[in-house]
């Protein structure tokens, strides 16, 4: 197994930029780094949970069958265009440095089970997990011992990764502390969520 290419191909994954990342720069900026890292774990939690499917031939079956494959799509799909809504039409106030009281009552949880979900109904990054992770596992050796490795070795990539980008995504904060702006940048994100959203639902299996 060639690990330093194994993790030159889990860098290159995890900060391309994609739903996990809008996700987790919008998180930073609306509840703070604390709440965005629990929302993190939920991504990280997806990621484990599909390379354990992986690892126990679930990821063949699903991609084997049409409509699974082309269920999950769907539900991926419309999962993302809801949170696009569901930006487009927030209610905020902004006071002071505090962008909008309502954020308040956003719990970590909620924010780890929307991360868990987009990470879980991407069917790409099932396909990808299945492509990625038998070309480096050693037959010879104990293969639970190398799914591991390579399992936490992607989860320390995508944390590294969407940390980066979420504490990034913090400096926006003080232009955001605007009503205006912050309108707006939740629009442009809800776009984005969006335009992800349509692009899964259209996009063809490969």
């Amino acid at each position: 197994m060639d690990y330093f290419l194994f993790v030159a191909i889990c860098l290159a994954a995890t900060f391309s930029p994609g739903p996990a990342v809008l996700l987790a720069i919008k998180n930073a900026i609306s509840f703070g780094m604390k709440k965005t890292w629990v929302g993190i774990a939920g991504n990280i939690s997806a990621m484990i949970t599909m390379a354990s499917f992986s690892a126990a031939g679930i990821s063949l079956i699903i991609l084997s069958s049409p409509w699974l494959f082309a269920a999950i799509k769907i539900v991926g799909g419309i999962y993302l265009i809801y949170l696009g809504v569901k930006s487009w039409r927030a209610r905020q106030t902004v006071k002071g440095t505090e962008i909008t009281p309502l954020q308040r009552e956003t719990t970590g949880r909620a924010l780890f089970y929307e991360a868990y979900i987009v990470g879980m109904t991407n069917p790409k990054a099932i396909a990808f997990y299945t492509a990625l992770f038998p070309q480096f596992i050693d037959l010879n050796q104990p293969v639970f011992a190398q799914f591991a490795e390579l399992t936490l070795t992607f989860a320390a990539c995508s944390f590294s990764a969407l940390s980066l980008y979420a504490l990034l995504g913090t400096k926006l904060k003080i232009w955001l502390t605007n009503l205006k702006n912050w309108r707006r940048f939740q629009r442009i994100t809800g776009s984005i969520f969006i335009g992800y959203g349509v692009a899964l639902l259209s996009s063809q299996r490969t």
